[in-house]
């Protein structure tokens, strides 16, 4: 998932740069500093991403403390423990040719029960050291039922009980007098299958996605197309690899996982840190992520 979703929206405690290369981990393809083509999409990314973040990411309402005991079982069943880079290149093209380009780093951590985190270490970076502290970390804990905002410059953190969000209720509708015009139907999206390519060392399944907005439809006189390529891991489909949107209104997002990790992350990234003052903030209903 691209934090983007994938939620690509979009990413957050303490740095774990090191994790990516640690003993024991599967890492995908090293030579992740080699230019390739998250997202997210979700992203996205939305997966926080884009790839979010669409994966990728971009972020776990678990109904409360306890929860739903079926839905996180489901969530724990189906997710894949991984890491990754996820970075997003924004390249918009003005009307004189002018081109500009935003670059954004996410660190992203999945384990197989469905925890998320995500750091963010913002704009114009493709890579970190070590010791380099993220802007901000948030953490999804569908566990506990928690999600944690941490700022690791000051070593605070807000926690906040994620419950699932209550449907409002039935209204009664009566005929009006003046009934609201339909709103104009928008063409179905076209999908083509893309086949496979390799991303990152792993075998990749692509699609497109095309979607037109009519003439007129936003005070345009032509047609806009606009165009969403995502590429899923064929062996772990709810990894989302890569996502490029085009939409001629703003440009061309890509967003993308690399330094891939398929191993389970160290538990304690997804706990804040002892020496952390933790503020509690009054529950809210938040609409669940995408999981991958």
């Amino acid at each position: 998932m691209f934090y983007g979703e994938n939620h690509v929206g979009a990413t957050g405690g303490q740095p774990w740069a090191s994790h990516a290369a640690k003993p024991g981990g599967d890492i995908v393809n090293n030579p992740l500093h080699r230019f390739l083509l998250v997202t997210c999409l979700v992203a996205s990314t939305a997966v926080y991403s884009p790839l979010a973040a669409q994966q990728v990411a971009q972020p776990v309402s678990p109904g409360g403390v306890a929860g739903s005991a079926n839905a996180q079982g489901a969530r724990r069943s189906t997710a894949t423990a991984h890491s990754a880079d996820q970075i997003t290149v924004t390249t918009q093209t003005l009307a004189d040719s002018t081109k500009i380009t935003q670059k954004s780093l996410t660190k992203v951590y999945n384990d197989s029960q469905g925890r998320r985190r995500y750091e963010d270490y913002g704009s114009g970076l493709e890579s970190v050291g070590q010791d380099e502290l993220p802007r901000h970390v948030t953490i999804f804990d569908p566990v506990a039922g928690a999600r944690y905002s941490l700022n690791p410059r000051d070593r605070t953190a807000e926690k906040t009980e994620i419950r699932r969000p209550t449907p409002p209720p039935v209204r009664q509708t009566t005929a009006s007098a003046n009934p609201t015009p339909a709103r104009p139907v928008l063409p179905q999206p076209t999908r083509e299958d893309l086949g496979t390519q390799v991303i990152e060392g792993v075998e990749a399944k692509g699609e497109r996605m095309t979607e037109t907005i009519p003439e007129g439809a936003q005070g345009n006189d032509r047609p806009i197309q606009i165009t969403h390529e995502s590429w899923h891991a064929v062996a772990t489909p709810r990894i989302l690899l890569m996502v490029t949107t085009n939409d001629p209104r703003w440009g061309e997002t890509v967003t993308r996982l690399t330094n891939l990790v398929l191993d389970e992350p160290p538990a304690d990234l997804f706990q804040v840190p002892a020496d952390y003052t933790v503020k509690e903030l009054q529950p809210v209903a938040k609409p669940e992520p995408d999981s991958e």
